[in-house]
């Protein structure tokens, strides 16, 4: 069961890339960064899983999920810039066109860090 799990969040989780990059391309940028947030969640679960059967305990500290499953220290640098885009935290007291205007033409870079974090991801959810 947790092969079946693991391939279908990583699967969304290249859906949601895919997204995240026509987001960007739209001028959403704060969505474009919320859907990477969420990308990252997912590989990293996805590896999770795979290696436990079981979903991780999480508390939107996309750094600390990275440490958890081992990723190497250039993944933990792409997890902890994409961590404060999570909506709970970075929506606070602002409205979307305010966040959009935060994230900015920094959205290129969260979605070139976001595929690395697939692309470190892929042989380990993909090989089994």
């Amino acid at each position: 069961m947790s092969l079946d799990e693991a391939l279908g969040m990583y699967a969304e989780a290249a859906q949601d890339l895919a997204s995240a990059a026509l987001a960007q391309a739209a001028g959403n940028l704060y969505n474009c960064a919320d859907l990477c947030n969420q990308v990252a969640e997912k590989v990293l679960q996805a590896v999770y899983v795979l290696r436990n059967d079981a979903r991780a305990p999480y508390d939107h500290d996309l750094r600390a999920l990275g440490e958890l499953v081992g990723a190497p220290p250039e993944i933990l640098a792409d997890l902890a810039l994409l961590s404060p885009y999570h909506p709970g935290a970075f929506l606070q007291g602002k409205t979307v066109d305010e966040a959009d205007i935060e994230v900015g033409d920094t959205a290129a870079e969260l979605v070139a860090r976001t595929r690395q974090i697939v692309r470190w991801a892929r042989p380990i959810v993909l090989a089994n």
